[in-house]
């Protein structure tokens, strides 16, 4: 490890970083991070939870035009595109090959710190959550 640099004046007297100065730097540091590390999760989160929308819709979009072809919803296609990292699509009733009504599902693998809990997309384009104390609007609309 090299050594520390330290500053001399012309009379001799030799000066460092004493330790009060660096505990003030490490105070700010830990009231930055304090503040940065929560907002980047929850901003982490929305981007997570705007895919799994996004993802939601497209399979709804792939089980409206099975319908308009076969005359009913087959729940065993349209899961090819459904893969991202943070969440678990799927649709429901599982393995339904003439099913009249559909719900596609989304769960987030991590749970903690999401007020949303699952997202709910249904035959009719009915939307909702899992969990109580998030507002479905919020959870949708990506805040």
């Amino acid at each position: 490890m090299a050594p520390t640099k330290m500053t001399c004046r012309s009379n001799g007297e030799c000066r460092g970083v004493t330790m009060l100065e660096l505990a003030v730097v490490l105070a700010v540091m830990a009231i930055l991070l304090s503040i940065a590390v929560p907002t980047y999760r929850q901003y982490a989160q929305r981007g997570e939870r705007a895919d799994a929308i996004r993802v939601m819709l497209a399979v709804a979009g792939c089980q409206e035009r099975i319908r308009l072809n076969q005359g009913s919803y087959d729940t065993t296609r349209c899961l090819d595109e459904a893969e991202i990292s943070s969440y678990r699509i799927r649709v429901e009733p599982a393995e339904n090959t003439a099913s009249s009504v559909y719900m596609i599902v989304a769960s987030p693998l991590q749970t903690a710190g999401n007020s949303c809990g699952a997202l709910n997309l249904d035959h009719t384009g009915a939307r909702s959550i899992s969990l109580q104390e998030g507002s479905p609007q919020a959870c949708w609309n990506g805040r």
